[in-house]
């Protein structure tokens, strides 16, 4: 009988301990918001014959996740070389289509030194894909993981013709000894569903959006631009795609998971909806 005791209260114990580091580990989760500028461009881009024509802002955000398991970056943002000349230089002729604005200190290194971090403590860099305005800084973190899809990898070191202008390949050039997770379809990162990537290729072939599940926001899915605007939630084609049927394929797979988890979709270049997030260093958990 007081075997039987003792054995209870051992695992009492056991229960409890395990409660508490759960409790600490959710503590430790939490994501930060934050934008590597603007670009200005025509609106058509990104809703297809919808205002074509129409010149307007919109955000380029970039995420920090500072999981128990490790902190993550999804996307890099613009690279810091546009900020001279609003990409004159570094961008060449199509920064007069996508006209970026950005000072120094959005550069992603110094956005992460505002909470504390440097591109050393980095683990993951995970990457929706390697359009100029999402991986601009990859060459920061040449210790970390580098998250991305294998299709995605080929296409932007030998993209379609009518894809070449929006891959800047100085942006990635030096990149060929980092550490790359090629990936093909779906990844649970550390295998507990709080981080987990998913294959929402249409924008290019290998697209991917995260979603990240918190202990007390609950699921956000980061679409990147497998979805810019509101309107490509209504279905309104998003502008530039390689491919619309998955591209259409993507949002109603992201739409089946928020309404799932009841949970949100942060849009990709929205500025109505990122103007209502809170920003680094404020964070979500």
């Amino acid at each position: 009988m007081i075997k039987q005791i003792s054995a209870a209260l051992c695992s009492l114990v056991l229960i409890l301990s395990l409660t508490d580091t759960t409790t600490a580990q959710d503590s430790d989760f939490r994501m930060y918001v934050t934008t590597s500028g603007t670009l200005e461009l025509d609106q058509g881009w990104l809703t297809a014959m919808t205002n074509v024509g129409t010149r307007i802002d919109i955000p380029v955000p970039m995420y920090i996740i500072d999981h128990p398991r490790g902190l993550i970056v999804f996307d890099t943002g613009m690279s810091v070389d546009v900020v001279p000349d609003n990409g004159a230089e570094y961008w060449g002729p199509v920064s007069q289509a996508f006209t970026p604005t950005m000072t120094r200190d959005q550069g992603i290194d110094e956005q992460l030194q505002r909470i504390g971090k440097s591109v050393s403590d980095v683990q993951f860099v995970i990457h929706s894909h390697f359009h100029l305005d999402h991986a601009g800084n990859i060459s920061m973190f040449p210790n970390a993981t580098h998250v991305v899809q294998k299709a995605e990898l080929k296409n932007a070191w030998w993209p379609e013709q009518f894809q070449r202008a929006a891959y800047v390949l100085d942006d990635y050039k030096n990149t060929r000894n980092f550490n790359f997770m090629e990936i093909t379809g779906d990844l649970d990162l550390f295998g507990d569903g709080s981080i987990e990537i998913i294959d929402t290729k249409g924008h290019t072939q290998g697209h991917q959006s995260l979603i990240v599940r918190l202990p007390n926001t609950g699921t956000v899915i980061l679409a990147a631009d497998a979805a810019y605007m509101p309107e490509n939630l209504q279905g309104t084609i998003p502008g530039i795609v390689w491919n619309v049927e998955a591209a259409m394929d993507a949002i109603e797979r992201m739409k089946m998971i928020r309404d799932r988890e009841n949970g949100e979709i942060w849009l990709g270049h929205s500025m109505e909806q990122f103007q209502t997030r809170r920003l680094l260093p404020e964070y979500y958990d």
